[in-house]
């Protein structure tokens, strides 16, 4: 019987310990886990370009290849422009044709004016003269009159002076008419002005499409905006391709950066113009950059919380680690070391 009671007593402290292990697990699986400091990532950059052709056509010539360094605008392609030429040496025929009517134009212009001047002061003198004479033969006539109605001349005297006033009177509106036809000359003389004035503005605006029509030939010949390598070839000579079609890309060695997302936590210990260590997945491959820039704007990216203790969702910004390195490309995964330190 002693030993049934002890076994029992085994049994019951047993069971209990099982109780407090059971009860001691759970407890540490609802507590927090201690945190460990998480490493800071960030993926590379450089500034790449695709070189686009505005001018619809066959590229008749590709003179790079990739992996080619190449200098700041370096013809890189060529596109058929024998089209373009054809409307450019049109255009230029244009100009010329128009140039030739604005010449010819001045010269009737010229002539006109001079003519028309010449007619007016003869006309102007003409109709001086008349109004002299009709002035002159208008007292005679007075004069005359009352000298025949004393009898101290001849009737007949009387009317060749009434004839020479009448001459006089018909030849000065003759000479206004004469006035007024000079001047209508020089309406016509402006009118010529005015149809120079209009060939002179279809010259400017042919022209103008000359200038277009150069840039459109420039535009066939493609060229690097800027010295770098081309990462990318996108056509082949002989390739048919409309406006907007990219050629090539070019990658500027010198221009390159890495990107970190940093917790809005952490986003303290960061500050532009700082100095910071970056290593690459290779643990020799070590650089220091320059922080350029802290985005103003979360990204999409975020830690969300694991339960409902208070915890909240942690959103992250973008640190932008200028590097300049040759050795970078973009792509590469890098980590700050020691917290950029």
């Amino acid at each position: 019987m002693l030993a049934g009671l002890r076994r029992n007593t085994l049994l019951r402290w047993g069971s209990f310990s099982l109780i407090i292990l059971l009860a001691a697990g759970m407890m540490s699986g609802c507590s927090k886990p201690a945190s460990t400091p998480s490493e800071v990532w960030g993926r590379a950059e450089a500034k790449e370009v695709d070189i686009n052709t505005k001018i619809a056509g066959r590229v008749v010539e590709l003179l790079v290849k990739e992996g080619d360094q190449v200098e700041q605008g370096q013809l890189l392609a060529r596109i058929d422009n024998r089209d373009l030429v054809a409307k450019t040496d049109q255009v230029k025929a244009g100009i010329k044709a128009l140039e030739a009517q604005f010449s010819q134009a001045g010269t009737v212009t010229n002539l006109q004016d001079q003519t028309s001047q010449a007619s007016l002061a003869v006309a102007q003198a003409q109709l001086n003269k008349a109004q002299a004479d009709l002035a002159l033969s208008e007292k005679d006539y007075s004069r005359f009159k009352d000298l025949a109605a004393s009898g101290a001349v001849s009737q007949q005297a009387l009317d060749n002076y009434r004839l020479k006033y009448d001459v006089a009177q018909a030849s000065y509106a003759q000479a206004e008419s004469s006035l007024a036809a000079a001047q209508a000359g020089l309406l016509q003389t402006q009118a010529n002005r005015d149809n120079e004035a209009a060939v002179q503005g279809k010259i400017a605006q042919a022209q103008a499409q000359l200038q277009e029509m150069q840039v459109y030939l420039d535009e066939t010949e493609i060229r690097a905006p800027f010295a770098g390598i081309v990462v990318t070839k996108y056509v082949e000579a002989g390739a048919m391709v409309s406006t907007g079609t990219p050629i090539a890309a070019i990658q500027d060695p010198h221009d390159n950066w890495i990107n970190i997302k940093v917790k809005e936590t952490e986003l303290s210990k960061y500050k532009v113009n700082s100095t910071v260590n970056v290593e690459g997945k290779d643990p020799g491959f070590k650089l220091s950059g320059t922080i350029v820039d802290i985005s103003k704007k979360p990204e999409f990216a975020t830690y969300r919380a694991t339960n409902e203790r208070n915890e909240t969702d942690i959103i992250t910004f973008n640190v932008k680690i200028q590097t300049n390195s040759e050795q970078i490309r973009p792509g590469m995964r890098f980590r700050l070391v020691n917290g950029g330190k």
